[in-house]
């Protein structure tokens, strides 16, 4: 018997919708909020000279794709609603809100979507904060927000000194320091420890398995839904892990490209040893897969259909680990399995 978990109605509306990464459903991007000229921007966080960065608590939403909004000040001025994304390699911006505040043109920078290698023009951000968590002057990719589906994205490069806890239960997100060798946030005996290894800042999981066969996994939070490489679904294929034909489908990248792409559940991954059932997943020969070296191994970039699965997930990234807090009543001793709500193919 598998086990559908408390979010499984959310994840039921979520599977039902059109599968986009890097975007949100939405036929028009939210607003962008204007800035009164007259209005003093509101001050900066202070920050140590040792560099350290003030702990916080963030309330997060989850957009129509499931995606975390978090609220940033750009250059002391805003909120402006950013997601999260720990798949992205770089912060990225929205145009509009670019040029809406001024913001002076930088270099044009090249990379890699779930589509293609892409060059796009940035922008110089002289200061980007989120309560008490500042990032200094850089140049931002810029995209068009009803790509992006909100006002920018916080990539790796602003979170990879430190640890991210994502807590599904309360919806809220903390963002700390940490030190090599710090003891774990989640300290849940049932709780599943992973360890990584980095790659262009990202950390990259090796300890899942598709019938016995090693995966590599990245948490990405930036994406709805999970997405495979073809390696991936050559695997699921040999190993008769689908749980129903394979059908075609469109990802929708933050460039605005159009990806071709096959659609699939996935019977069953297992993560040190616990089960995800009926994973939906998409599979696309994606740049992003090149840019990690990741194309010829199976691969997987874990979505927040999955993710949400979880009570909390803790992501540390100078430690090189992902720790996965079970929901109430399962465990690793009985077994529990979790299942991922994927519509019946037609």
């Amino acid at each position: 018997m598998t086990h559908v978990t408390k979010r499984s109605v959310l994840l039921a509306l979520l599977a039902g919708a059109p599968l986009l990464v890097g975007a949100t459903p939405a036929p028009a991007p939210p607003p962008v909020v204007p800035v009164p000229a007259s209005a003093p921007p509101p001050a900066t966080p202070p920050i140590t000279s040792s560099g350290e960065v003030t702990p916080f608590i963030q309330p997060f939403d989850l957009d129509a794709t499931q995606r975390m909004a978090v609220n940033v000040m750009v250059e002391g001025r805003g909120p402006f609603s950013f997601l999260v994304d720990t798949g992205a390699e770089r912060t990225v911006i929205a145009r509009e809100l670019a040029e809406r505040l001024g913001l002076v043109e930088g270099a044009k920078l090249r990379l890699a979507t779930i589509g293609s290698s892409t060059v796009v023009t940035s922008y110089r951000v002289a200061a980007l904060s989120m309560t008490g968590l500042h990032m200094t002057p850089f140049d931002a990719p810029a995209f068009a927000g009803r790509h992006i589906g909100a006002a920018g994205l916080i990539g790796v490069d602003m979170l990879e000194n430190r640890r991210v806890l994502i807590d599904f239960r309360a919806e809220t997100m903390q963002i700390l320091e940490t030190r090599r060798r710090a003891r774990p946030i989640i300290d849940d005996g049932d709780a599943i420890v992973v360890t990584a290894r980095n790659m262009a800042g990202r950390l990259i999981l090796s300890d899942a398995r598709i019938d016995g066969k090693r995966v590599d996994v990245i948490v990405d939070t930036g994406a709805q839904t999970s997405v495979g490489n073809p390696a991936l679904q050559k695997l699921v294929a040999a190993r008769r892990q689908n749980n129903f034909p394979f059908f075609p489908t469109v990802l929708n990248a933050v460039s605005g490209e159009a990806v071709p792409a096959t659609r699939t559940g996935i019977k069953r991954i297992k993560i040190n040893g616990v089960d995800v059932n009926d994973l939906p997943v998409s599979f696309a020969d994606s740049q992003a897969f090149r840019a990690l070296d990741l194309e010829e191994r199976p691969a997987l970039l874990l979505g927040m259909d999955s993710l949400s699965l979880f009570d909390r997930v803790e992501i540390d990234f100078p430690n090189k680990r992902v720790i996965f807090e079970l929901p109430s009543g399962a465990s690793r001793d009985n077994r529990q399995r979790f299942a991922a709500y994927f519509p019946p193919a037609k």
